[in-house]
């Protein structure tokens, strides 16, 4: 998933992921950001994880496929790692170094919510390897749409679900948790917002902090 559309505007290079458990609403608002960054003449980028490379695509299919109950915790999130480390050092990285604006529908806080506090693997060896894979790079901004897992499911009731979103309602709450924890650690970089809200209400809030990094008044 990668789109772009002719540069108009000098850009501030800038690094933001959403981040939400599965039917929490987060690629709505983050495909929205996107568009309006696009029809601000702003240079933007767009990917998913995992994917956005032909490399990290092919790791996406495995990861996700339903046919891979005996998947381990670790070679799950290795995998994850080197999906990753493929879309930072083919596209990310040098889309930053241009000063152009990034946005991501899930990053490392993703796995470390899935696979750190979801899988018990902890959050040693996701730094290490957050720091291997990746070195080190944060988003300035990190947005939560955070949202009840009763809601969740309700919204992915009609969706052929792929493993994750077949996973156990427990599983499901510790990563929801796993999220609401890293947020309440650093605040200054995340922005949580309810889910439940009607989608143009999430933006809006979305849109003004984004114009803040900016520069930009509303």
């Amino acid at each position: 998933m990668h789109e772009e559309r002719k540069e108009v505007k000098t850009n501030r290079a800038l690094f933001i992921s959403f981040e939400g458990i599965d039917g929490s609403g987060k690629s709505t608002q983050v495909q929205m950001l996107y568009h309006y960054l696009l029809n601000s003449g702003h240079v933007a980028h767009l990917f998913r994880e995992p994917g956005g490379t032909a490399i990290s695509e092919k790791i996406r299919s495995i990861l996700l496929d339903k046919a891979n109950t005996e998947m381990t915790p670790t070679t799950e999130v290795l995998l994850y790692y080197a999906s990753r480390n493929q879309l930072m050092t083919e596209k990310v990285l040098p889309a930053l170094s241009r000063g152009e604006i990034v946005l991501m529908d899930r990053f490392v806080d993703s796995s470390f919510a899935y696979q750190g506090v979801g899988r018990g693997l902890g959050k040693r060896p996701l730094n290490f390897l957050t720091k291997f894979a990746t070195g080190g790079k944060k988003p300035e901004l990190t947005v939560l749409v955070d949202l009840p897992l009763e809601t969740a499911e309700d919204r992915l009731s009609n969706k052929t679900l792929d493993r994750f979103e077949s996973e156990s309602r427990a599983f499901k709450e510790r990563v929801r948790q796993g999220y609401l924890y890293l947020a309440k650690r650093e605040p200054d970089r995340y922005l949580v917002l309810d889910g439940r809200l009607p989608p143009e209400e999430i933006f809006g809030v979305i849109k003004k902090r984004m114009n803040q990094l900016l520069g930009i008044s509303d």
